[in-house]
């Protein structure tokens, strides 16, 4: 829940921009912030044809959260179709950027085109409140209701959050190369950890 309405950054923001900058060249990180951007306009753009009007973005160490009460009207095709948009636009930006750069030879094409990729499938993870976990709750509330659905991506985002907290705790051990996906685990795994409590206690009652 959004405590204002309008344009907010979380202090996890600034810090994750400021040790992406330390350890990555500024063109990668350039090129992370315009995908970034693509794929929200993916999500706004869908939000319009739909007529969804949007109050607040938040912009947190876990990327971009929209404010838009009204999708709580449509309908669970609607609000998957904009769920999707995201991904999509990344995914289809990719694609024109990796043709461009196979006719042209431009460099700077090539690591747009696999950061819109790595940013695409990276949302795509079942877990909340990423587009994939939303996309979980989205089809498994269709056929069994809200509650169910609550339950279900609760359950499938942690056991994916934990997977991806294993992978990284193997990785900076074995290569050493792996602390900054290792702290993106964990960061994903306390987000869902509170949504399984509710979910739990919802099921109960």
């Amino acid at each position: 829940m959004f405590p204002e309405r309008g344009v907010r950054v979380s202090v996890g923001f600034w810090v994750i921009l400021a040790v992406a900058a330390l350890i990555s060249p500024l063109e990668v990180v350039v090129s992370v912030l315009l995908a970034a951007a693509v794929h929200e306009c993916g999500h706004l753009l869908f939000l319009r044809l739909l007529h969804v009007p949007v109050e607040g973005l938040r912009l947190s160490a876990l990327g971009a959260e929209i404010f838009a009460p009204g999708t709580q009207r449509i309908s669970y095709g609607g609000e998957l179709l904009v769920t999707l948009a995201g991904p999509a636009v990344n995914l289809l930006t990719a694609v024109i950027f990796a043709e461009i750069s196979l006719r042209t030879q431009w460099l700077g094409g090539y690591l747009f085109a696999g950061t819109n990729i790595i940013l695409g499938a990276y949302n795509l993870l079942p877990i909340l409140p990423l587009d994939g976990g939303r996309t979980v709750y989205l089809v498994t509330a269709f056929f069994f209701g809200p509650m169910i659905g609550d339950a279900v991506a609760a359950v499938v985002g942690t056991a994916c959050a934990l997977s991806l907290l294993v992978l990284g705790i193997y990785l900076s051990v074995v290569s050493g190369s792996g602390m900054f996906f290792l702290l993106a685990s964990v960061s994903l795994l306390f987000r869902t950890l509170p949504q399984l409590a509710l979910a739990k206690n919802a099921v109960k009652v």
